[in-house]
């Protein structure tokens, strides 16, 4: 399921954000999931901060979640940002992100997709080496087959 959803090339490191806060952090995220998918960056960023506002996306250890649900998404995907910088996101654990895994569903979403992906992902960032990898590999193709694998082993 992942591997339909994340692609190489949608594994993006060195991200540079204006001022290091969260907005700062979305509006570049969505940018660039704007550009991977066709999708606008101004409703991409909307609904990334309509749901920063029921809870902070920031899960702890460093790492975020940020998710979006758009109208008529034909095809929903996952893009990972590595910030060049910390960010300051409210995180749980206080801590600043370092890593974003930002999805993007559709609305409706029969399959429950954006709930198994979210679930996936939280399950891993229990494993400190698994966050270690995705803060520190060097290689986006190396980090991608390591997170396909790593997910499919749910």
């Amino acid at each position: 399921m992942i591997s339909d959803l994340l692609k190489p090339e949608s594994i993006i490191f060195g991200v540079q954000t204006a001022k290091n806060t969260k907005e700062d952090a979305i509006k570049k995220t969505s940018d660039l999931c704007a550009l991977h998918s066709g999708q606008k960056s101004r409703a991409l960023y909307k609904a990334f901060l309509k749901r920063e506002k029921i809870e902070t996306t920031g899960f702890g250890s460093g790492v975020a979640i940020p998710h979006a649900k758009i109208d008529k998404l034909q095809t929903p995907f996952i893009l990972i940002a590595r910030f060049a910088e910390p960010v300051e996101w409210d995180s749980i654990d206080g801590k600043p992100v370092e890593v974003a895994i930002a999805l993007v569903m559709p609305t409706t979403d029969k399959n429950n997709t954006h709930i198994k992906v979210l679930s996936s992902f939280s399950r891993k960032l229990a494993d400190d080496s698994f966050i270690d990898r995705l803060k520190n590999e060097e290689d986006p193709n190396v980090l991608y087959n390591y997170i396909i694998k790593k997910m499919e082993e749910n």
